[in-house]
């Protein structure tokens, strides 16, 4: 599986994710590794298309407008939305946490059909649970 971390997240941290992904046969890259800065999301979704990219990580909405809820679907992405809770965290706690939450993100982007959004809460209880962002009509 090929996943990316939007621009609105380290690249550092793409970096170390992909480290420890990379075990399992992953790969995590950052968006700025097949786009430039501030790149229309809908332009960015079809460059992910064409990189094979199947897992979209971000702290942006995309998935609000129709234009983008069409561009994910057409780049047949599964998008895990961090919710408000991330945004506060430094970057070592958010990192901790995104590595926590990875194997579970992993098994969920492979266990559904796309495209799918989900949201990610900052607190993980159990195995985890994401809710489902609906985005088709």
């Amino acid at each position: 599986m090929r996943a990316q971390l939007d621009e609105n997240l380290p690249v550092a941290l793409a970096r170390a994710l992909n480290s420890l992904a990379e075990k399992d046969g992953h790969e995590v890259v950052h968006v700025l590794d097949l786009v430039d800065r501030g790149t229309k999301d809908v332009d960015l979704f079809a460059a992910v298309k064409q990189a094979g990219i199947q897992v979209h990580i971000t702290q942006d909405h995309h998935y609000r407008r129709p234009i983008e809820r069409d561009a994910i679907a057409g780049a047949g992405l599964v998008v895990f939305v961090l919710n408000k809770g991330w945004a506060t965290q430094q970057f070592y706690a958010k990192a901790a946490r995104l590595v926590e939450w990875w194997p579970r993100i992993a098994e969920q982007a492979e266990s559904v059909r796309p495209p799918a959004v989900f949201r990610v809460p900052w607190h993980k209880n159990g195995k985890g649970k994401f809710e489902q962002i609906r985005i088709t009509k």
